[in-house]
């Protein structure tokens, strides 16, 4: 027995979204003596209606919107892993509106239980054997409740957050994670080889005095720490008698 009869005055797409949700909100008050709770509901992105629907009353709520008000294809559940809790979440659309609606259920995290819909919409068959696939919400009164993706001595449910691989592998620090003083500390750097060099006070006063000093340090940077050691002249490279490369001025 219907509970309140159909609307006959559903909104066609001219009237725009505004006016067929308002709709849709009125045709929905009856859900409210379902629950025993006022009805809320949010309208979100996209400009359709949102329900939060307690676990105990799932399936009454969804037989009222399939045999009252026409809503009759089931697109998709989802799983949310809250951290705290878990929720599922259904899309149901209305072929004859053009209208879609979404419900969501909370369910305990340490008991995630949750009554099937495949008696209301046989799609949430292979719907419902999916989420429980990855985040193991158990669907009380489904016919064929198992994994669809998964082997099934597969452990754990790979979409919540607390899910780890199995076994637990470690793996070494990627190179690039390395302390940037360490990486640049000469401790750590290879000898004999370029390596980065910490620019010195002065520095472009030696290289204007001494064309060609080398910014990065190399093979030849004992030579160059040699040539810095002496004072250095607008006469010549150095007051030593050696070039900039530290050999002995003969000429």
């Amino acid at each position: 027995m219907d509970l309140v009869p159909r609307s006959k005055n559903i909104p066609s797409a001219t009237t725009g979204y505004r006016d067929e949700n308002a709709a849709l909100v009125r045709d929905l008050a009856p859900i409210a003596q379902i629950t025993g709770k006022s009805l809320v509901t949010k309208t979100l992105k996209g400009d359709f209606l949102a329900l939060n629907i307690d676990r105990e009353h799932l399936v009454a709520v969804c037989r009222f919107l399939r045999d009252q008000l026409g809503f009759d294809l089931l697109s998709c559940i989802s799983g949310v892993d809250m951290l705290d809790h878990l929720e599922t979440v259904y899309h149901i659309r209305s072929i004859s509106r053009s209208q879609l609606l979404q419900l969501k259920v909370q369910i305990d995290r340490e008991k995630p239980e949750v009554d099937s819909i495949v008696s209301v919409w046989q799609t949430a068959n292979w719907l419902e054997r999916e989420t429980y696939d990855m985040y193991g919400i158990h669907f009380s009164g489904h016919p064929d409740l198992r994994r669809m993706m998964l082997d099934d001595d597969f452990e754990g449910y790979p979409l919540l957050k607390t899910f780890h691989q199995v076994p637990l592998t470690v793996k070494p620090r990627a190179t690039t994670q390395v302390d940037p003083n360490m990486a640049v500390s000469d401790k750590f750097q290879q000898q004999r080889v370029e390596h980065v060099v910490q620019k010195k006070l002065g520095q472009g006063l030696e290289e204007r005095l001494h064309p060609g000093t080398p910014t990065f340090g190399h093979a030849s940077g004992q030579s160059q720490e040699e040539a810095n050691k002496n004072d250095s002249t607008s006469e010549g490279p150095s007051t030593a008698g050696k070039d900039i490369f530290g050999r002995d001025n003969k000429a």
